[in-house]
């Protein structure tokens, strides 16, 4: 099996930024690194705001997971934001992505928090099947965001 996973360390922001590089390439998202690294550091010394974590293969960063709070009254208080979780193409299917969506419902357990909820394309469709297994459900509304700023 594929990776050690551990709290992510400052020192460890220009691994994180490479591999969030390359998630958001694979999801044809925007990067912008200099962004990126302030909200990164910001989440590091903030751990009011959340976690990130990092898996290593013989050393080598090979997957992230990242962790933010919210609150709802729907959910009774604080939850959990999946915010994003990857795993580089060349290790998956070695249970590495299983192992960080544990390591997250751990960070829950362990903090007083009762839900964990995440965001996925409904393109993903393995994804999808892989949040089911869990107990995750989908729900029928529709997910909208506006840019205030």
């Amino acid at each position: 099996m594929a990776g050690d996973i551990a709290r992510m360390r400052p020192e460890e922001e220009p691994e994180f930024l490479e591999l969030t590089r390359a998630f958001y390439s694979h999801e044809r998202f925007d990067f912008d690194p200099a962004a990126s690294g302030r909200m990164v550091r910001h989440l590091l010394a903030s751990p009011q705001v959340g976690a990130a974590y990092l898996a290593r293969h013989g050393g080598r960063p090979v997957g992230y997971l990242v962790l933010t709070h919210g609150y709802s009254l729907e959910f009774g208080g604080p939850f959990v934001l999946l915010d994003e979780v990857f795993v580089l193409p060349e290790v998956r299917g070695t249970g590495l992505g299983r192992r960080l969506i544990d390591t997250a419902a751990a960070y829950c357990r362990a903090n007083g928090f009762g839900f964990l909820r995440l965001e996925v394309q409904k393109k993903n469709a393995r994804a999808v099947e892989v949040y089911r297994t869990y107990g995750f459900r989908a729900e029928d509304r529709h997910l909208m965001s506006w840019e205030v700023l």
